[in-house]
């Protein structure tokens, strides 16, 4: 268990995974130093995901700043505090030892779901950032996502995100992706006569808890945000129960039936797929949620900061943008001959990978210099698209496979 040795003010979540040095404590049993077994990937249902949102939820905004003449944009993020709150006021704290035994299915659902909340719970409280293999902090919103929302701004109108499949690795508070979100949102026209283009968003992050506790609750809440749910809005006529959010002030969101059927029938009508998957990367096979087409648009951010998980990093990476899995060693071997057969050539396939991310992660040992070399090292390409040199020095990188 890694401790990153400063104090975090719930209001204002900002994390530097950096900056700071972070204390690993010190193990006494066999259990501390054994290898975590890692979670298997699940999707998790958006309608399944709404429902575990309490019936209010407080929230706060979120300024990026920009380096363009706009200065900042703001996003709109569920308060991590009542996150917590909702854990507690949901049983997870409760003392269990001693407790009866679940004797049936439904009672096991709901007993593997209040275990899952109260090891959210213990995250929370834990004076501790990360637990590898565990915990990988994705319940708070770290530096460098502000950086490739600031990127991303600046490539908006050259990209276009309308009609894409978008896919964020380790997505945490989903910050960035929150930010795609918004903008094609804005680019489609309410009510209009022309079918939206399909658009994907897949979102993923070892722990299910987070994107139950702050991933969907923020995506639910940048559509609340949007003129598409002014519908909503207008139908309830109770400012109260249907309020106007503000994005530069805080408050709070009554999450009633009617704005969940709202926002899913939104989604259907506007053709976006929001899709959340949890669990390790080695498990997560992109060709069976993208299709052999790959995604058009990969991001992590704040993801290559343990050296151990650089490979199954990037092999899906290459896998989500190629549509192919890298060459194994054996593959490579059988495929040998004397003459290589003639070969058409195929259209290359255009995407977008993007990583951010600290130069040096102090105390963990990871940062661009392996990253760099564990990509080079698999036939890659690294670019540096944008720089911050204050404090620990921060990139975004593009990455590219042949």
């Amino acid at each position: 268990m890694f401790k990153f040795d400063f104090d975090i003010d719930d209001a204002e979540d900002l994390t530097d995974l950096g900056d700071l040095g972070i204390i690993e404590e010190t193990k006494t049993s066999i259990e501390d130093t054994s290898k975590p077994i890692l979670e298997h990937f699940a999707e998790l249902a958006v309608h399944h995901l709404l429902d575990s949102i309490p019936q209010l939820i407080s929230y706060s905004p979120l300024h990026v700043p920009l380096s363009s003449s706009r200065k900042t944009t703001t996003l709109v993020r569920r308060d991590l505090f009542d996150a917590r709150f909702q854990l507690i006021s949901e049983g997870a704290g409760d003392n269990v030892d001693g407790g009866p035994q679940p004797d049936d299915d439904g009672d096991k659902n709901a007993q593997e779901q209040k275990d899952v909340d109260r090891k959210a719970l213990e995250y929370l409280d834990a004076p501790s950032d990360l637990v590898p293999g565990v915990y990988e902090g994705g319940l708070k919103t770290w530096e460098c996502s502000l950086d490739l929302v600031d990127y991303l701004d600046g490539l908006k109108d050259e990209v276009g995100f309308e009609g894409k499949k978008v896919l964020d690795l380790g997505c945490g508070t989903g910050v960035p992706s929150m930010f795609i979100f918004r903008e094609i949102l804005d680019s489609i026209e309410p009510n209009s006569a022309q079918i939206p283009s399909p658009t994907e968003v897949h979102l993923q992050d070892y722990n299910a808890s987070v994107l139950q506790l702050v991933t969907l609750p923020n995506f639910l809440l940048t559509w609340y945000t949007s003129i598409h749910a002014d519908p909503y809005r207008y139908s309830i006529n109770d400012t109260d129960a249907a309020p106007t959010i503000i994005p530069n002030t805080a408050g709070e969101l009554p999450i009633t039936p009617e704005l969940k059927d709202a926002f899913l029938s939104s989604l259907k009508l506007l053709n976006i797929t929001l899709r959340f998957f949890s669990g390790s990367w080695d498990t997560l096979n992109p060709l069976s949620t993208a299709g052999s087409s790959g995604y058009n648009i990969v991001l992590t951010s704040e993801t290559i900061y343990r050296t151990d998980s650089l490979e199954s990093l990037i092999n899906l990476m290459q896998t989500a943008c190629t549509g192919k899995a890298p060459p194994t060693l054996e593959g490579l071997v059988s495929s040998l001959q004397v003459t290589d057969p003639p070969t058409t050539p195929t259209k290359k396939s255009e995407y977008l990978c993007l990583v951010a991310a600290k130069v040096l992660y102090f105390g963990v040992g990871g940062g661009v210099s392996d990253f760099l070399q564990a990509v080079e090292s698999q036939k890659g390409r690294v670019e540096t698209v944008l720089e911050r040199k204050a404090g620990i020095g921060r990139k975004i990188m593009h990455v590219s496979w042949s």
